[in-house]
């Protein structure tokens, strides 16, 4: 297949998976050609496979669009869980995908995997095989507790894109998102205790609470602005929550991004019940848009401690941070 078909095929799935909406301007032909590596000719030619087909549309001195006439796929409708805390059951299905062998011809969908043909891989790929030859191998032995200072270096500056301000001694590195996950909510938690949870909520999240004997309490979730505000204060009016662990930046599995300003009437609520909050982030560097969007931490103004997972990059390790969990809203950011 010639390197314009293929371009083609690939925005034109994007386009049917719903990553570009009607009416929306798509990638420059400059832009692509850096992103893929291929001449200009050669966007220029798949840009004309996808308007002869119908589902984009140029416009003069301004570029190409997707077509304002195409369907979308009608948004999933707002859960109606039930109005109590629940042991977390059904497990068989999750295990089963856990058990489940990864095929190349099956896109898996219940694990957050990176595209490791992507191009913009070559660099890191460069870097490991660089620290592979030196003869120390420094990443065969035990660094500091709280994880590789570099490492967190790094990590604390990817942070100020989210907005939030901390430094290498905010952080602690674990192995993994599970990890992190479990050293946030076992400070806050005991077993028997209510975590409350968007619905759909993420089953990796869902097995670090039925590991630790929590329960939990499903809030409805809005497929655009995320977790209801509403049925969350009536919960914690009636209820003992202790915990609200939530995905509000490109969530799993609904993919919502919450606006700032119910990110702020989410604090400001968790601050007046005094109850904690454990902030998963791990896909907010996907968002569509730049600067990407805020973390429910960096609207953090009380003592708090944030908490990141990265389970999803390349690379196994994750991070979690070190601080006191004493404030008034204890919260966790998970990036």
């Amino acid at each position: 297949m010639t390197l314009y078909l293929n371009l083609a095929e690939l925005l034109g799935a994007r386009i049917e998976q719903g990553l570009y909406r009607p009416g929306q301007r798509l990638p420059s032909v400059r832009a692509l050609s850096m992103e893929h590596g291929v001449s200009l000719s050669t966007v220029q030619q798949a840009y004309r496979m996808l308007e002869d087909s119908g589902m984009v549309s140029p416009r003069p001195k301004s570029g190409y669009f997707v077509s304002d006439h195409r369907h979308l796929a009608a948004l999933p409708a707002v859960s109606r869980p039930a109005q109590r805390p629940v042991d977390i059951s059904q497990w068989e299905q999750v295990l089963e995908l856990v058990r489940s062998t990864p095929r190349k011809d099956v896109i898996q969908l219940g694990r957050g995997m990176p595209d490791i043909d992507s191009p913009s891989l070559k660099p890191l790929l460069r870097s490991l095989a660089q620290l592979s030859r030196r003869q120390d191998m420094p990443g065969l032995y035990y660094d500091n507790i709280h994880g590789n200072l570099t490492l967190r270096e790094q990590i604390a500056r990817l942070m100020l894109d989210s907005g939030c301000r901390m430094g290498p001694a905010d952080l602690v590195v674990t192995t993994g998102s599970h990890a992190a996950l479990s050293c946030s909510i076992r400070p806050v938690c005991e077993p028997g205790d209510i975590v409350a949870v968007d619905s759909p909520s993420f089953h990796g999240a869902m097995q670090t609470l039925k590991g630790l004997g929590m329960k939990a309490l499903e809030i409805p979730t809005d497929p655009i602005t995320g977790i209801s505000l509403e049925a969350l204060e009536l919960a914690l009016e009636q209820w003992p929550i202790k915990l609200i662990q939530i995905t509000p930046s490109c969530n799993n599995p609904l993919g919502y991004i919450m606006p700032e300003a119910r990110k702020k009437a989410l604090l400001s609520l968790a601050q007046r019940y005094d109850v904690a909050i454990l902030e998963d982030d791990v896909y907010g560097d996907l968002a569509y848009t730049y600067p990407r969007p805020r973390t429910l931490k960096s609207f953090e103004t009380t003592a708090a401690c944030c908490c990141a997972a990265r389970s999803p990059r390349p690379s196994p390790l994750a991070c979690a941070s070190a601080g006191s969990p004493l404030g008034a809203t204890w919260s966790g950011c998970c990036t």
